[in-house]
C-alpha cells in the first residue's frame, strides 16, 4: 500500500511539474536578436547582439535559441550554424532566474543587401527533462549593407568635362538673391558687390558671394536589365557600385543627384525614382536604396524610365549618366536623344573582356568602357 501511495506522490509531483513549467516556462522569457544600429559596406565586419533575458523565478537548465539569416552574412565562427538557403544559427543556453545573457556574434558582410530577422523560435524542457516546450519571439530588426565603393578613375577625364560644364552655368547664371558667403575684395570685383556693413565692422574689404540657381543636377540611370536570357548578375553588382560611387562624388562636388533604378526595390516591390537632392542624407537615400534592388525579381524596361524623365519637367541642361551592360540599340537612341537636351551625357558600360562595347561615343555623350574580370 505504502508503495502505491509513494507511486502516486510522485505522478502527482511529475504532472504538477509539467504543469507548472508548461504554463510559466516561457513567462518572462524575451528573447532579442538586433543588428547593428549602423549600415555597413561589403566585405566589412560587424556584430549581432544576441539577448535572453529570465525575469522570473522558474530557471530554465536547457534552452536552445534559433533563427536563420541571409548566407550572405557569413559568421566569424560558423560553429552552431548549418548552411543551405540560409545560414540557420542554434545556440543552447542555461540560464537561471532573474539572469540576462548577452552574446556577440561577428560576421563579414559578403553582399549588398536589406537584411532582416523577423522571428527567434526557442525550445526548452521542463525541470525533469522529460517535455518538450516550443515559443517562438518576433523579432523587428533590419540591417543595410552598402555597395562597396570602387575607383572612378576610368570615367575621370568624362567626370571632369561634366562638371566643367557646370562651373560654366554656376558663372553665366549667379543668383544675387542666393547669399554663400563673404571673401575678401579683389580688384576684378565690381562695386555692387561690396558688403559695406561687414567691411566696415572688419576693416577688411569685403565682398558678397551667391549661389547659383542655375541647373546643376544630375540625372543618373542605372540599367540592371539583360538583352537575352543569360543573367548577367556580376556587371548588374558592379553597376550598382559604380553608381554609389559616381553619386559620391557628384554631391561632394556640390551636384544634387537625381537616380532612376529600373531594378526591384524589396520593400516597394517596384522599380525606383530618387528625387533631385543633395548633401550627407541623400548619399545615405542613395545607398539605401541601391542595398534594396532584388536582382532575381524581373526589372522594368529601362526605355520607359528613360522616356518618363524625357517628358518630365527636369530642370535647364542637367547632366545625364546611363550606367548599363545592356546596350539596346532602341535604349541608345532615346538616351542620346536625351543627352541632347542637357548639359553633357555619358554612358558607362561594365562589361567582361571578351563583351563588345556597341554604344557609339557622340556630339551628344561620351561612352567608357568599364572591365569586369570574370569570377568562376
Amino acid at each position: 500500500m505504502t508503495f502505491f501511495l509513494i507511486l502516486a506522490g510522485a505522478g502527482l509531483i511529475f504532472l504538477a511539474e509539467r504543469a507548472i513549467s508548461n504554463h510559466f516556462w516561457d513567462k518572462g522569457l524575451s528573447v532579442s536578436v538586433r543588428f547593428p544600429d549602423k549600415p555597413a559596406m561589403e566585405g566589412e565586419e560587424a556584430v549581432l547582439t544576441e539577448v535572453i533575458e529570465n525575469r522570473k523565478i522558474l530557471p530554465l537548465s536547457w534552452l536552445n535559441v534559433k533563427f536563420r539569416i541571409s548566407r550572405n552574412l557569413r559568421f566569424a565562427s560558423m560553429e552552431n550554424t548549418s548552411t543551405s538557403d540560409w545560414n540557420y544559427k542554434s545556440d543552447v543556453f542555461s540560464i537561471l532566474s532573474n539572469q540576462r545573457i548577452t552574446r556577440r556574434l561577428s560576421f563579414v558582410c559578403g553582399k549588398r543587401g536589406f537584411y532582416t530577422i523577423t522571428q527567434a523560435d526557442c525550445i526548452s524542457a521542463d525541470l525533469l527533462m522529460t517535455g518538450r516546450l516550443v515559443d517562438t519571439f518576433p523579432q523587428n530588426t533590419f540591417f543595410y549593407v552598402y555597395p562597396k565603393t570602387v575607383d572612378l578613375s576610368p570615367v575621370d577625364l568624362p567626370f571632369r568635362r561634366m562638371i566643367g560644364a557646370v562651373t560654366a552655368q554656376k558663372m553665366l547664371y549667379e543668383d544675387p538673391f542666393e547669399f554663400r558667403g563673404l571673401r575678401g575684395y579683389a580688384p576684378t570685383d565690381p562695386m555692387s558687390r561690396i558688403n559695406w556693413k561687414a567691411t566696415a565692422r572688419t576693416g577688411q574689404m569685403l565682398v558678397n558671394l551667391h549661389d547659383s540657381t542655375a541647373s546643376r543636377e544630375a540625372v543618373i540611370f542605372l540599367n540592371v536589365e539583360d538583352e537575352t536570357i543569360w543573367k548577367f548578375e556580376q556587371l548588374h553588382e558592379e553597376a550598382i557600385r559604380v553608381a554609389s560611387a559616381l553619386c559620391q562624388r557628384l554631391l561632394a562636388e556640390s551636384v544634387p543627384v537625381r537616380l532612376y533604378c529600373n531594378g526591384i526595390d524589396v520593400l516597394t516591390g517596384s522599380a525606383s525614382l530618387l528625387p533631385a537632392g543633395s548633401g550627407g542624407r541623400q548619399m545615405d537615400t542613395v545607398n539605401e536604396l541601391l542595398a534594396r534592388i532584388d536582382l532575381t525579381k524581373p526589372c522594368v524596361p529601362c526605355i520607359r524610365q528613360v522616356e518618363e524623365a524625357a517628358s518630365s519637367a527636369l530642370p535647364d541642361l542637367p547632366l545625364f549618366v546611363m550606367i548599363s551592360s545592356c546596350q539596346k540599340k532602341d535604349l541608345a537612341g532615346a538616351f542620346r536623344a536625351l543627352s541632347a537636351k542637357g548639359s553633357a551625357g555619358l554612358w558607362i558600360a561594365p562589361l567582361h573582356p571578351d563583351m563588345d562595347l556597341r554604344v557609339a561615343a557622340s556630339a551628344e555623350m561620351d561612352v567608357v568602357r568599364w572591365e569586369v574580370e570574370r569570377i568562376a
